[in-house]
């Protein structure tokens, strides 16, 4: 039977990430742009291209060959309603790269710090002063942002959480969506951990594992990540999903580090009996404070966590720390923001709209309530300690970037991995 250990507070976050920005007469406790430091691209801002500046790859992602000097200098800006991890930084630093080589005025990262009356009060002026949004915002109000940008005018993509309408049942897409499929996520970390679990300990049999999900269930698209879990899991090991199966959600405040070390230590603490341990933990945070529970109740080297995610793990293996956190399911953030600030210059130049963009990656099962929009699904990469470097280095050589100077670059070339997956036979 599912044990959840934590109540579910009245939270509205995001999925595993927030946005928002300013307006007219700024008040004057506003949030500001976060610094955020220079990614220093090796690539020109504005590369020389045919003659008559016709796309040559698909639209939508990044074409080298294509002369984006010669169109406006778009003004964009990334919108967090609540920056509470590294992997905001990151990923704004990315979304930087890339319009520097496709000749954007990126404006930085405005985070309003969990402020949802402040991000929509001052959406509708933010929405003036650019020409495109990329966003972050509580996963559970898309539709209020739809609804704003629409009567603007103005182009968006929304980045970790799919733009859905929550107040459906069918919950049908506002807006084109590069990502994953939550449930799919959460359904392949139950086989992983099971399949590490009997290679790192052939001699232990799994009944002496516990199994925990690291939940933050107030957030659709997390919870999404939980319930995928579990199905599988049921079908790879009943017993363990019925009896051994746990999760410490924090939603009785926030999916921080800190809570996350909460929900987990009170877990363990309750179950004694069980010394070693399996641990979901759908991003960074709750990796980092599964990490520190099982760290100080002494049972780091009899278990593993493993998150969806990873910037923050290689950041702390780069300086040198290992704990339980052992692994990661993890794509380089420039690899996953390609497409969707790809897709936001497609609008803004007239090459695409939201209902044209990516069209083979239209999934004939969605709710077209709102439109027929794409759901481009990304890959995904398990980083370990003995190869991250490799994954990391590939993507500087991928999109021509140097956030990885001091990493190796012997035989990495740009088809080293690959950053599409299969259209699903499902999609037309």
């Amino acid at each position: 039977m599912k044990k959840t250990l934590a109540l579910v507070l009245a939270l509205l976050m995001v999925v595993a990430f927030v946005a928002a920005c300013n307006k007219d007469d700024k008040p004057a406790d506003s949030p500001s742009p976060s610094a955020t430091p220079s990614s220093t691209p090796s690539a020109s801002a504005t590369p020389t291209g045919p003659v008559d500046n016709t796309p040559t790859g698909e639209i939508g992602m990044y074409d080298p060959n294509y002369n984006y000097g010669a169109n406006p200098r778009y003004k964009i800006v990334y919108l967090v309603s609540n920056n509470t991890s590294g992997l905001y930084t990151a990923s704004a630093l990315a979304f930087e790269h890339w319009a520097s080589v496709m000749n954007m005025d990126f404006q930085g990262m405005l985070d309003f710090g969990g402020d949802v009356d402040a991000f929509f009060s001052q959406l509708p002026q933010i929405a003036r002063d650019h020409d495109g949004i990329l966003m972050d915002a509580d996963s559970t109000t898309y539709d209020r942002v739809a609804e704003i940008l629409g009567d603007a005018g103005t182009p968006w993509m929304s980045f970790m959480a799919a733009p859905r309408d929550y107040s459906l049942p069918s919950t049908p897409l506002l807006n084109t969506y590069v990502g994953f499929e939550q449930t799919d996520v959460g359904a392949y970390f139950a086989e992983y951990l099971l399949d590490k679990a009997r290679a790192t300990w052939p001699g232990v049999p799994l009944s002496e594992f516990g199994f925990i999900v690291v939940d933050f269930s107030n957030a659709p698209p997390l919870h999404e990540r939980e319930m995928g879990c579990y199905a599988r899991l049921m079908e790879l090991d009943s017993d363990m999903a019925n009896n051994r199966y746990f999760v410490a959600d924090t939603a009785i405040n926030f999916f921080d580090a800190v809570t996350s070390q909460q929900v987990v230590s009170a877990v363990l603490s309750m179950n004694p009996e069980i010394e070693r341990w399996l641990i979901f933990a759908e991003i960074d945070d709750m990796a980092q404070g599964s990490a520190a529970a099982l760290d100080l109740m002494g049972y780091t080297e009899n278990s593993w966590v493993s998150a969806f995610g990873g910037t923050a793990l290689h950041n702390q293996w780069d300086a040198g720390r290992q704990d339980a956190w052992k692994s990661a399911l993890y794509l380089p953030q420039t690899i996953f923001t390609e497409p969707v600030i790809g897709a936001l210059y497609a609008y803004m130049n007239g090459d695409a709209t939201p209902e044209t963009i990516y069209p083979q990656w239209h999934n004939s099962h969605e709710d077209t309530t709102h439109g027929a929009f794409a759901t481009r699904m990304l890959p995904f990469y398990e980083i370990l300690f003995e190869n991250y470097k490799h994954m990391l280095k590939w993507s500087d050589v991928y999109s021509n970037a140097n956030f990885f100077p001091d990493y190796p670059t012997a035989g990495i070339t740009r088809d080293s991995y690959s950053s599409t997956v299969p259209v699903p036979s499902t999609y037309r």
